[in-house]
This record gives C-alpha cells, sequence and structure tokens, in this order.
C-alpha cells in the first residue's frame, strides 16, 4: 500500500472533527454557573450545620469524659467555659482540693478551643427560654457541672450551641442522674 491509497479526511472533514464551537462552550459555562449559584449555599449551610454539630458531639464526648474519670479516680471533674474567648471553648478540670471547686487554681485535663477550628459556632441560647426538659434557661451555659465520685452532677442543666446565623442550634443537657445527651432544636421546641 502506498500513501496515495491510504484515505485521508477531506479538510471540510477535519474541521467538522476538531472540537467544541465557542457557542457550545458559552452553554456550558452558562450551566456550570447555574449549578455552582444553586449549590454553594446548600453547601454553606450544610456545612454549618455540621460544624454545630461537631461541636455538640465534642461537648457530650468531654461532659461524659468528665463523670467517668469522677468515678474512676473518685476525683470530682468539670467543664469550666471559657467565657473570655469568642465562639466554643472550655476546659475539663479535676478539682485540687477534695470537694472545693478552685476554677483559677484546678489543674486543665483538657482544653478544648474549638471556636479556633469551628468558626461561625458559639454558645448561645439562640432564642431559647426552655431546656430539652421544660425548664427555664437564663443562660447558655449551666454554670459549672461538677461531677462526683459516684457520676453524679452537682446540677442538671443544659449547654446550648448554635450558630452565628441562628439557623442551626443544639443542646447538650446534664440530668440529674447524670446522663448526657444531645438536643436539636426543631422549631419552637427540642427533639
Amino acid at each position: 500500500m502506498t500513501n496515495s491509497m491510504i484515505d485521508r479526511p477531506s479538510l471540510s472533514e477535519r474541521k467538522r472533527e476538531g472540537g467544541w464551537t465557542l457557542l457550545e462552550m458559552m452553554v456550558v459555562c452558562g450551566l456550570f454557573s447555574i449549578l455552582g449559584a444553586i449549590a454553594v449555599p446548600q453547601y454553606s449551610a450544610l456545612a454549618m450545620q455540621m460544624r454545630v454539630s461537631s461541636a455538640s458531639t465534642q461537648i457530650l464526648s468531654d461532659l461524659s469524659w468528665a463523670r467517668e474519670m469522677s468515678m474512676r479516680t473518685g476525683v470530682p471533674h468539670y467543664l469550666d467555659v471559657d467565657s473570655t474567648r469568642t465562639g466554643v471553648n472550655y476546659r475539663v478540670k479535676r478539682t485540687a482540693v477534695a470537694g472545693v471547686v478552685q476554677s483559677a487554681t484546678d489543674p486543665v485535663v483538657r482544653n478544648s478551643l474549638l471556636g479556633n477550628r469551628l468558626a461561625g459556632v458559639s454558645f448561645s441560647l439562640n432564642g431559647a427560654t426552655a431546656d430539652p426538659y421544660g425548664g427555664a434557661v437564663t443562660g447558655a451555659t449551666p454554670g459549672r457541672v461538677v461531677f462526683d465520685a459516684r457520676g453524679l452532677p452537682s446540677s442538671s442543666g443544659a449547654f446550648f450551641v448554635a450558630s452565628d446565623d441562628g439557623r442551626v442550634a443544639k443542646a447538650i443537657s446534664v440530668t440529674g442522674a447524670g446522663r448526657v445527651r444531645v438536643w436539636t432544636r426543631s422549631g419552637s421546641g427540642w427533639k
């Protein structure tokens, strides 16, 4: 076979196979723009919901850990909220003197600075006037919940975590028996 016998596409056939036209590219770019305009707000809302869930799960975990350590060691442990910083920042501490809480001098066992990692999430009531069990609330944190050697808290209460835009809110409650649970804000109630 010689080169002259091989079928070669003509010039007009090569132009048709060459690629995308400008109009086709504009249509594809327009479709991507529309999909992006729809997806970005949805992603932002989902990301904020995940940050609030992450903060509430971490608080739940640290409260459960403080309770467990109190029972294991016989030394009271508690969460001390850092009100000098914005966001969800707290420390798990143990009492240095048996039965006496001295926040300024008690040793820190865990330091949780979630406000640095979870932007847009803070301790906030977000309009809540009652905790998940129907009790009146006055603040986003219940003060100090100190677990004794039996794992029982000094008082029941709830920590309220919410997104700064007010769309997502969770409550981490501690019952008088020491049970710790996460609740999600649903309308005017909790589930």
